[in-house]
C-alpha cells in the first residue's frame, strides 16, 4: 500500500453531534524575526503560536507548513456540541481529547484498512492539558513510518498539530518541535487581532 502523505494528514470530521455552531476562525502565517507567527482570528477570540526556526515555509495546501524540513499541519477543528467552554475542568478536557483520539483512530483504521499500533500520553504544557498520540503506519512502499499528533482544546475548538515521521528520521525530534510550538500558545479571549498592524510590528 502506498502511504499518501497529504491524505494521511487530513483529519476526519469528529465530535459532530448536535447543532451547535462554533466560532469561525481564519488563519494567517506572518513572517517574524524568529521564524513565523501563526494567527487564528475568530469573530470574538484569537490565538497565536510561534514557529521559532530559521526555516519556515508555508506549503500549497492550507494549514500545512514546513519547519526545519519537517512537514506539519496545524489547524482548528470546531466542536459541534455546545459545552461550557469557559469552565471546562481538567478531567472534562481529557475526556474530550481521548474521545477525539478514539474517533480519529477508527477513521484512520478505516482509511488504512489496517489495525493501528498506537501510543497515547496526556501531558501538561504550560498549565494546559494536551494529548500526545502517535501511531505506526502499515508496512508498505511509502516513506512514512508513523504519524504524530499533539492536541488541546482552545475556546470551542480542538487545536490539532501533527506531522509524519519519515523513514530514517526520529519521532523524538518531531515531538520536541511540536512541544516547543505548543508552549508558545497564547489565547486572547474576547479579542481579535489586527493582522496588518501585527505584520508591521513583526517586521520591525
Amino acid at each position: 500500500m502506498r502511504n499518501n502523505l497529504i491524505g494521511l494528514l487530513l483529519l476526519a470530521p469528529c465530535l459532530a453531534l448536535g447543532q451547535y455552531k462554533a466560532e469561525q476562525f481564519d488563519a494567517a502565517l506572518l513572517e517574524a524575526k524568529y521564524g513565523a507567527l501563526l494567527v487564528f482570528n475568530g469573530q470574538n477570540n484569537s490565538l497565536t503560536l510561534k514557529l521559532e526556526s530559521p526555516s519556515v515555509t508555508p506549503l500549497e495546501k492550507p494549514g500545512f507548513v514546513r519547519v526545519d524540513n519537517m512537514i506539519m499541519q496545524i489547524n482548528l477543528l470546531p466542536f459541534q456540541q455546545k459545552l461550557d467552554f469557559d469552565d471546562l475542568d481538567t478531567n472534562t478536557r481529557k475526556k474530550y481529547l481521548l474521545a477525539w483520539k478514539e474517533y480519529e483512530k477508527e477513521w484512520a483504521k478505516d482509511q488504512l484498512k489496517s489495525d493501528l499500533k498506537d501510543r497515547t500520553e496526556l501531558v501538561d504544557l504550560e498549565g494546559r492539558s494536551f494529548l500526545y498520540w502517535t501511531y505506526e503506519m502499515p508496512k508498505g512502499d511509502g516513506n512514512i513510518d508513523s504519524q504524530v499528533y499533539l492536541v488541546t482544546i482552545v475556546f470551542d475548538q480542538m487545536l490539532i498539530m501533527n506531522g509524519p515521521v519519515e523513514t530514517g528520521k526520529k519521532e523524538k525530534i518531531l515531538r520536541e518541535r511540536l512541544v516547543a510550538i505548543a508552549k508558545t500558545l497564547t489565547l486572547n479571549p474576547n479579542k481579535t487581532l489586527d493582522i496588518e498592524k501585527l505584520y508591521n510590528e513583526l517586521k520591525n
